[in-house]
């Protein structure tokens, strides 16, 4: 894979329309490095939403203008991971959890999915805290 392919495929990775990142690849160079590859797009994309919206035949200023929340992923959590890092790997913290969806959802997600291993309902040892329990509303078996 060369250097130039796989910037345009890391970019296309992050969600970036083909078209812009060939524009962006062309208008720096072969040797640009990946971060000012990404700064340029972030600009380009911030001009976007800057426009008035309104009629567009390129695509990638149409998924611009439609709104952040008109274009929102999905989200999928992994609460173990989550959980014990919001307790510094020594506590299983379901209050980490509801940080992390609140996150989400003030930024206007609404499909948050968060995966927690049915073993962690109850404590497995002595040692193994969980804390905040109380904050979870929903338990699934797998």
């Amino acid at each position: 894979m060369t250097e130039h392919q796989f910037k345009l495929e890391f970019a296309l990775k992050l969600g970036y329309a083909e078209e812009l990142v060939r524009l962006v690849l062309a208008k720096l160079g072969p040797y640009t490095l990946i971060n000012n590859i990404l700064g340029e797009l972030v600009k380009l994309g911030r001009k976007g939403r800057d426009k008035p919206t309104g009629r567009s035949d390129s695509p990638y200023q149409t998924d611009l203008l439609l709104g952040d929340k008109d274009n929102l992923q999905p989200v999928v959590l992994d609460g173990s991971n989550v959980a014990m890092s919001h307790g510094n790997k020594a506590v299983f913290s379901c209050y980490g959890i509801q940080l992390a969806v609140d996150w989400f959802l003030e930024r206007g997600h609404r499909d948050i999915t968060v995966f927690v291993p049915s073993w962690k309902k109850e404590q497995s040892r002595p040692d193994a805290l969980i804390t905040g329990k109380h904050t979870h509303t929903l338990w699934r078996t797998s």
